[in-house]
């Protein structure tokens, strides 16, 4: 058996099941219940990782129970630095931070004890496969031209899709201001707008596209990632002389305030979801990549992205 810390969180306290003994001690947390808060509506992209994660948590015996709490994006934060409760954790990604008014130099996620880093979804910048656009450097000289005229469609405005969208133009010298962004609901809505002709481009995850790309309909111009992703003959942004890469990521927080012992006992928790064959498993069949960084590490990188998020929103003037 696996040594695991127990982890029974009541009053912002490390508790021992039985009451005695040591915090490393191996348990199958059998009696321990946690609430984990999703950003997004129940089936949304956010709430498969979130009941992927709670499904291996539970059936790997990592904790007892984990109860999912699906709530609206604009809220989720701010909701859960409020009520600092010891056994709920938040699902952070990186449209959280657009939900922030002001993003002081800790960060966007501030009020909160960052956990882990868990996996990440990819960009892929895709043309239908007979646009005129045939490599990302006609798209690059066509969004020099005129930003204006050239539509890219993609998610939620000021999400992901959105961002990536304005980083990219403001490394290729273009104002992301003047960038023409039409933002659908989900993945499927914008490639669909793409197909009919309404937009020139599209931005969306590497699943979210990658049954289009293979059944030919779909052209990629380049990927997010900082290397080449399996199957996909197409070129990095990094390939392509644009120094940026950037995931739809999705980690966990704890709440704000919390002991060491807590802490500790949560990465833990974290650290065997990363771990478990189950967990890698279902990140290979739904196109995330595990990135999975913990404790100190993932708080001083989050600090970070969060302010490389909001410069960005920034830029896209959808932050003041």
């Amino acid at each position: 058996m696996r040594r695991r810390e127990v982890l029974a969180l009541g009053a912002g306290l490390v508790a021992l099941a039985a009451g005695c003994g040591s915090a490393t001690r191996s348990s199958k947390l059998a009696s321990t219940s946690l609430s984990m808060v999703v950003p997004g509506p129940y089936g949304g992209e956010s709430d498969r990782v979130g009941r992927a994660l709670q499904g291996v948590a539970e059936r790997d015996a990592v904790v007892g129970r984990v109860q999912v709490v699906n709530r609206p994006a604009h809220a989720a934060l701010t909701e859960f630095t409020r009520a600092r409760r010891a056994d709920q954790l938040l699902m952070a990604e990186p449209e959280l931070v657009g939900t922030v008014r002001t993003v002081r130099q800790a960060g966007a996620f501030a009020n909160t004890t960052p956990l882990a880093r868990l996996c990440g979804e990819w960009e892929m910048l895709v043309v239908p496969a007979a646009s005129r656009l045939g490599s990302f450097g006609a798209f690059a000289d066509a969004l020099r031209r005129d930003p204006s005229r050239m539509a890219v469609a993609g998610r939620a405005e000021g999400g992901v899709d959105h961002v990536l969208f304005g980083m990219l133009a403001q490394s290729l010298g273009v104002d992301a201001r003047l960038l023409r962004y039409v933002a659908y609901p989900t993945n499927a809505e914008a490639v669909t707008a793409l197909a009919g002709g309404q937009v020139a481009a599209a931005l969306g995850s590497h699943a979210g596209v990658r049954e289009r790309v293979r059944a030919g309909q779909l052209h990629v111009l380049a990927v997010s990632s900082p290397d080449r992703i399996p199957g996909m003959d197409a070129p990095t942004l990094l390939e392509c002389d644009v120094h940026l890469y950037c995931a739809n990521w999705r980690g966990l927080l704890g709440a704000g305030g919390l002991a060491d012992e807590d802490r500790a006992a949560l990465i833990r928790l974290c650290r065997d979801v990363a771990d478990s064959a189950r967990w890698r498993g279902l990140c290979e069949g739904n196109g995330w990549t595990p990135l999975y960084l913990e404790g100190e590490d993932f708080r001083q990188w989050l600090r970070m992205e969060s302010a490389r998020l909001s410069r960005a929103l920034g830029e896209l003037g959808l932050r003041v």
